[in-house]
């Protein structure tokens, strides 16, 4: 699932729970984000990432790299700002080598997530979403098992 796929559903769900998006919005003069979701005083800036056919690399290297770009969005913290990630996870579920399952692992003793008030959201090949909390991220990394399950015939 490709980042404009992933985009495409994610601003699906937000509005179908009666937030209105706006994508690849210009937030200051060095930042643009993915997407932004406002319903009333909630507002969500989420950098969003997709699924990659080369190599395992990509994914850490464009994981990172979102971790970044998130971090310089964050201008705020409030309850009614949240920030995210969002990746495909259907792949990294799945236990196949090109997905996330590494990258995500090493992040699994991080705080930035609590602290920062960063949400990740995952997207699966199904269409569904599903929004980890900040409280609950590294319980969530912590699960996730980094190694490769074999295909069957």
């Amino acid at each position: 699932m490709n980042e404009g796929m992933v985009k495409n559903i994610l601003s699906q769900w937000f509005e179908e729970r009666g937030f209105e998006t706006q994508e690849n919005v210009q937030i200051n003069s060095e930042n643009k984000v993915d997407l932004i979701a406002k319903k009333e005083n909630v507002e969500w800036i989420v950098e969003v990432k997709g699924d990659y056919d080369a190599h395992t690399e990509q994914y850490t290297v464009n994981f990172d790299t979102g971790m970044g770009q998130s971090l310089k969005s964050i201008s705020k913290l409030d309850n009614e700002t949240k920030y995210a990630i969002c990746i495909p996870f259907s792949r990294t579920e799945r236990g196949e080598k090109l997905s996330y399952r590494l990258i995500l692992k090493k992040y699994s003793k991080s705080m930035v997530f609590e602290v920062l008030n960063i949400h990740i959201i995952l997207v699966r090949d199904d269409e569904s979403v599903e929004v980890i909390p900040p409280k609950d991220v590294q319980t969530f990394l912590r699960k996730i098992d980094p190694g490769i399950r074999a295909k069957s015939l």
